[in-house]
């Protein structure tokens, strides 16, 4: 049994063949969709740009997503982190 699938994805006019964990392929057919989504709609807004100017806007939407939600889960895990002291330490003053 193979361990890894060929797959054909299109981003933008550019067809893209990877090779990906079976588990990954439905979530990089999603993404693709998503990012297919975002530059027809700054293509149409944006006319007469290239490809590559387009697509380095969608690279720097989806960047700038992803730099936020990593700030979002570093400041969701501090507040974790914290509470499970607080946790601890009432703990520790009832045994």
């Amino acid at each position: 049994m193979r361990d890894k699938l060929d797959i054909n994805l299109r981003i933008a006019d550019t067809k893209l063949s990877l090779t990906v964990n079976p588990d990954e392929e439905q979530f990089l057919r999603e993404v693709a969709v998503e990012v297919n989504k975002v530059y027809d709609a700054y293509n149409s807004r944006i006319p007469g740009r290239s490809p590559q100017e387009v697509l380095a806007k969608v690279a720097l939407l989806f960047a700038r997503g992803y730099l936020s939600m990593s700030e979002q889960t570093k400041e969701v895990e501090q507040t974790l982190d914290g509470l499970d002291r607080q946790l601890d330490e009432l703990l520790g003053q009832v045994s």
